[in-house]
């Protein structure tokens, strides 16, 4: 069972980021960005390896890696990608509520590091 879920829309749209890039074998990375009002908040980029300590999901031909430590926060969490009338980007949803004011945990443009 995967940690982390990602969506067609999601993954297609690496996919285009991983060859805009020519990092087609890259894997996508999320990490902690840090903590808001919504509880933490993560990022994506792409990274060459993966580390030992690293859990692996693999869905819709796109390999996510996260650092083990991270896992209370990101078991059952969704990437997605979303277009609407403030712009497009992709969004990491977390599947656990961290007592926060709605704030969200949302990065745009694959977090500005891809």
């Amino acid at each position: 069972m995967n940690m982390v879920k990602i969506s067609e829309l999601a993954a297609q749209k690496v996919k285009e980021v991983q060859k805009t890039q020519n990092k087609e074998k890259c894997y996508l990375r999320l990490y902690l960005a840090g903590f808001g009002c919504g509880g933490p908040s993560f990022g994506m980029t792409l990274e060459d390896a993966k580390t030992e300590l690293d859990v692996l999901d693999e869905e819709h031909g796109v390999s996510v890696i996260t650092a083990s430590s991270l896992s209370e926060y990101l078991e059952d969490a969704f990437i997605d990608f979303v277009e609407n009338e403030e712009g497009s980007g992709f969004e990491i949803r977390l599947a656990k509520d961290f007592g926060g004011q709605g704030c969200g945990s949302s990065c745009g443009g694959c977090g500005g590091s891809c």
